[in-house]
């Protein structure tokens, strides 16, 4: 006979269930999630699409295999793993707890003796969102223990623990599992146990045991020790007499061994890195962490590069609310071998890095922010960031530190910034030693008067034989924004003030030069909306006209220096600009007024842009004389270059992006830029990207560069469920070369990852034009390995960071 009751009503029973609730809350780990169970254990949802019981041996270890796993649950893991984890208390966290919940047994017979309490045939017991079953039970009270024999399975949501015996100690919340098997489901792992214990401190101890990420029955590689000890407390396991067996044979043996449970940071060495490329040679990187405390630590890296030396890399990070969030690091190398065979003596041959960043935000009110590089030599990076591409991009490093107060309507920035050169060719810029900017912050409130100010002083230095001083920029008006549903029209007038303290003057004949101009803008749009549809999808289409008139006095300002101004390349944005040149030196004039048309297709359900395309184009008035050449003639077009942008994203699938600029009066397109993309339902991510740009036909550098055009492809291609091939590559079709390019290829398993990656690029020699058709540009190459064994890590990440530099939408991925 079967019978169900709440525990204080059975003598013997309240024992069961207080022993089997402590001893589960003491054995398990705190668990994941919850949700309400019938009394059969299983998940009990309005509308299930799967369900598996708590008790049900139909899916061992709860691993469902793929034929059996709903269409919804099958991602790209699923399929690699044929099957997956479903936790039948998967929902179940939010349920009530095991202290405040009753406690309720189920068996087919219950024997009270004098002191012990004998429960057999499907005993069951379950308190909150804890579980426990066997196939008998025998409870002592003398004791405050049980022993459950047969089936044993104990659960919590996100872990089940199943044995042959279980022998359980309430009163020192010592217990012990026979025949043992374990599963962690959201960490993927799975292991077992000669017998496994729990001690009085919380230590589960795992005796002749092994654990794995692996499938259950398909342990590609697994973990097995003569000791494992689990605490997860501290979210650290020990493992002793261990070896690392891999399609199981024994690839590395230790006497000890220790591994996280979960993301909290610990002391250590991290998987090493491995390559090799044609800069050095083979490359080998040992990583260590040093976990400080909670909010500082350290990470040693030694790296070894055959062809030139040891490598020191340190980085070390500090956190506090009163000082913010830094980062200190630098590498040092004692006579790069190499480099002295390139440079001979006459430079030193010792190289080194320097790195100091820091964010902090105090009291809501003042930020600071550093970024600070400094590099032995110009040719640091390209030698020794090999595989980093955007490093070996790079033409300067940024010297910067920034402090910032908030106002509710004064911001105040105090700043000093210069760029160390890594171009032997390239004037190093002025340096800001430093600048002030003050600025009001209106109430940005429709149909209110808001006034404008701006004030900035700049000191500008440089080591090179050119002129230097200060400079005084400040402007003040006034605008008055008028905002309704259908548009907007917001006038604006101002006047701006530029003056300059100037030394080593030799090409100024005034040493203190200054201008004033007057500027006046009245910028409006209107927004028509109408319904339509798309693939069955309800849209809101937007069809918003913009006008932006704007005028500015001549002044002449051929006595004025060029600290830190350029002239903008145009793009869609400059329309509704108050000025053509980027920074102050410049006060431009202007008799304009700028045209554009924006159209967007707004999806009803979620407020997602299906689709934007915006176009529009400047008409002069007069001329444009200020120049940033005094020796540049005016500019007399009547109109500007015609600039169009589109985004279309019909869904998280597709994305179109295109930017075009279109010279109408000499019927030529200047430049352009393409980029489509497409992430396939098996992973697969695919790139086609083209762009195209003449030089700046409004510049006052003269120059003979070529125009420069580039078509980009990337991929990562499945290929079946485990193999994948991925590539990328950008192509100058004006050289008719490969610039950069890619190959690897890929075996994703269900528990470890293996790839192999080339890379060729050129080693841009300083410069701020390469001219790719030069048939002595030298060409670099790198190789590297990587191989992950998932949940544990791996090494060889470097080839990460290349796949998404090079593959657009490319991430790691893990369980």
């Amino acid at each position: 006979m079967t019978f169900q009751r709440k525990i204080p009503q059975v003598p013997g029973a309240g024992m069961l269930g207080i022993v089997v609730s402590s001893a589960l809350a003491l054995l398990l780990p705190s668990a994941l999630s919850a949700q309400d169970t019938n009394s059969q254990g299983c998940a009990a949802n309005d509308e299930p699409t799967f369900e598996i019981c708590a008790g049900d041996t139909s899916y061992p270890l709860d691993w469902v295999p793929i034929d059996q796993v709903p269409p919804e649950l099958r991602d790209r893991q699923c399929e690699n793993c044929e099957g997956r984890y479903i936790d039948p208390l998967a929902d179940e966290k939010n349920g009530p707890p095991p202290r405040a919940a009753d406690i309720n047994a189920r068996a087919d017979s219950t024997e009270i003796r004098e002191n012990e309490a004998v429960f057999t045939g499907e005993v069951r017991a379950r308190q909150g969102y804890r579980r426990l079953r066997g196939d008998s039970a025998t409870v002592y009270r003398d004791t405050e223990s049980a022993v459950l024999t047969g089936n044993v399975t104990l659960r919590e949501p996100g872990i089940l623990l199943t044995g042959e015996r279980a022998e359980i100690f309430s009163q020192t919340g010592e217990a012990r599992v026979d025949t043992a098997h374990f599963v962690f489901h959201d960490r993927h792992m799975q292991g077992s146990a000669h017998f496994l214990e729990r001690d009085e401190e919380g230590l589960v101890h795992i005796h002749d045991g092994n654990f794995s990420y692996c499938a259950p029955g398909d342990d590609d590689w697994a973990i097995r020790a003569e000791t494992l000890l689990l605490d997860f407390d501290e979210g650290v396991g020990t493992a002793h007499g261990a070896k690392v067996d891999f399609q199981g044979i024994p690839v590395f043996y230790t006497p000890w061994l220790q591994f996280p449970l979960d993301d909290r940071r610990r002391t250590g060495f991290l998987w090493p890195h491995f390559g090799n490329d044609s800069t050095g040679g083979l490359d080998i990187t040992v990583p260590f962490y040093i976990n400080l405390a909670p909010n500082y630590d350290a990470l040693y890296a030694p790296r070894l590069i055959e062809e030139r030396g040891l490598n020191h890399e340190l980085l070390l990070r500090y956190l506090h609310p009163k000082v913010g969030n830094w980062a200190v690091g630098g590498a040092w190398m004692h006579d790069d071998d190499r480099y002295s065979d390139q440079v001979g003596d006459s430079r030193s041959t010792d190289r080194w890095l320097g790195v100091v960043r820091q964010n902090g935000l105090f009291q809501q009110r003042w930020r600071s922010r550093i970024d600070y590089s400094k590099a032995s030599d110009v040719d640091y990076l390209a030698d020794l960031e090999t595989s980093n591409l955007e490093s070996q991009r790079e033409t300067s490093l940024l010297q910067m530190a920034s402090l910032d107060y908030l106002g509710d309507r004064w911001l105040v920035n105090l700043e000093a910034q210069q760029f160390q050169s890594l171009a032997d060719d390239i004037n190093e810029d002025y340096k800001k030693l430093p600048e002030l900017t003050v600025r009001y912050w209106g109430a940005r409130k429709p149909f209110e008067l808001e006034p404008l100010f701006l004030a900035q002083v700049s000191n500008f230095d440089t080591d090179e034989d050119r002129v230097t001083g200060q400079r005084l920029y400040a402007e003040a008006g006034v605008t008055y924004p008028m905002r309704w549903l259908s548009g907007f029209l917001q006038p604006t007038v101002k006047y701006r003030q530029v003056n300059y303290e100037l030394s080593d003057s030799v090409l100024f004949a005034d040493s203190s030069p200054s201008t004033g101009s007057a500027l006046a803008s009245l910028d409006g749009g209107l927004v028509f909306e109408r319904q339509t549809a798309f693939r069955g999808r309800g849209l809101l289409q937007t069809l918003e006209p913009r006008l932006y008139y704007l005028y500015s006095e001549y002044e002449e300002q051929t006595d004025q220096p060029d600290f830190d101004s350029a002239e903008l390349t145009f793009t869609y944005n400059q329309l509704f600009r108050e000025t053509r040149f980027a920074g102050h030196d410049r006060l431009d004039d202007a008799n304009q007024i700028a045209v554009g048309l924006t159209t967007n297709f707004i999806d009803d359900s979620d407020g997602s842009n299906l689709l934007s395309a915006s176009i529009g184009q400047i008409y002069y008035f007069r001329d444009r004389k200020v120049r940033l050449s005094s020796g540049s003639p005016a500019l007399n077009d009547s109109g500007s270059e015609i600039a169009a942008e589109l985004n279309f994203t019909p869904d998280d699938k597709v994305l179109v992006r295109t930017s075009l600029v279109y010279d109408p009066f000499d019927g030529r397109m200047n430049s352009g830029h393409v980029h489509t993309g497409y992430r396939a339902e098996n992973g697969g991510i695919y790139n086609l990207g083209y762009s195209y740009r003449r030089p700046n036909t409004v510049s006052s550098i003269i120059t003979d560069q070529p125009a420069t055009a580039e078509a980009s492809v990337s991929a990562y291609l499945p290929v079946g469920n485990n193999w994948a091939l991925f590539g990328a590559m950008n192509y100058s079709t004006q050289a008719n070369r490969s610039v950069e390019d890619m190959l690897g290829l890929e075996y994703d398993s269900c528990c470890w990852t293996v790839r192999f990656l080339y890379l060729r690029y050129f080693n841009n020699e300083s410069g701020e034009f390469t001219d790719f058709r030069d048939p002595n540009l030298e060409r670099e190459n790198t190789a590297q390995f990587q191989i992950v064994l998932k949940g544990m890590g791996g090494f060889g990440d470097r080839i990460t960071d290349i796949m998404q530099d090079m593959i657009r939408g490319f991430q790691e991925r893990d369980y």
